[in-house]
């Protein structure tokens, strides 16, 4: 295999095994056999493991001492110091966006919003995405923005099945308004403590569910083996 079609197989197992882990075809705790890939994808091992390596940088993916491949348990308490991080980044681009805010980012993010009202579950995570995005887009810091979307879809992506079935929808629409009427009125303080609100209350309570359904998923193994 020549360097050209090995880094198309590397960046096509790469792909393709983010998804699954992403949409939770392969859930935390499965173990990825090199062979077994190699096999899948008709690749050497090689581009396998330059794969792997690449999904454990985005933490998808844990390889241990001897090898062994195994898709990461979210730790609550590593999702929670995401969301900090987020929440600090994003309080940063609304202070920088809203003396930018022109009338048709206000109505973009309303347009959002009202999208979000009516939307399927599925389509939730994304549209809240580019509300959120429009928000921040006038401050025009592609670094800062890059690192939130990674923090978004890497993390809440594999968290979508909670957040779909606990989202309180009339309260974060409610909030979404808030922010839309603050940053209207250029009232950056009161906008920028309403937005880290508005991350911070939905990560406690995310972070909370995914002890209780990790503790409930221990529970149920013990009685398996017991």
């Amino acid at each position: 295999m020549n360097e050209n079609n090995k880094q198309k197989a590397v960046l096509t197992v790469t792909d393709d095994i983010r998804e699954k882990i992403l949409n939770g075809v392969y859930p935390e705790g499965m173990a990825l056999s090199q062979v077994d890939i190699a096999t899948t994808y008709k690749v050497s091992r090689t581009p396998v493991r330059e794969a792997l390596q690449i999904l454990a940088g985005e933490e998808l993916v844990e390889i241990r001492g001897t090898g062994r491949a195994t898709v990461t348990t979210i730790s609550p308490e590593s999702f929670l110091e995401k969301c900090e991080l987020r929440a600090l980044i994003e309080v940063k681009l609304l202070e920088l966006s809203i003396p930018l805010m022109l009338a048709e980012d206000f109505a973009k993010a309303r347009e959002i919003n009202e999208n979000l009202r009516n939307c399927q579950p599925e389509d939730w995570t994304p549209l809240n995405y580019q509300f959120h995005e429009v928000l921040y887009s006038p401050a025009n810091r592609p670094l800062m923005q890059n690192v939130v979307k990674g923090l978004h879809h890497r993390h809440y992506a594999r968290l979508k099945s909670f957040i779909l079935s606990n989202r309180n929808t009339p309260k974060s629409l409610r909030e979404h308004d808030d922010l839309i009427e603050r940053c209207e009125q250029r009232d950056i303080e009161g906008a920028c403590y309403a937005l880290e609100s508005h991350i911070m209350m939905s990560a406690y309570a995310l972070s909370e569910q995914l002890k209780s359904h990790q503790l409930k998923r221990r529970q149920i193994a013990q009685d398996l083996t017991t």
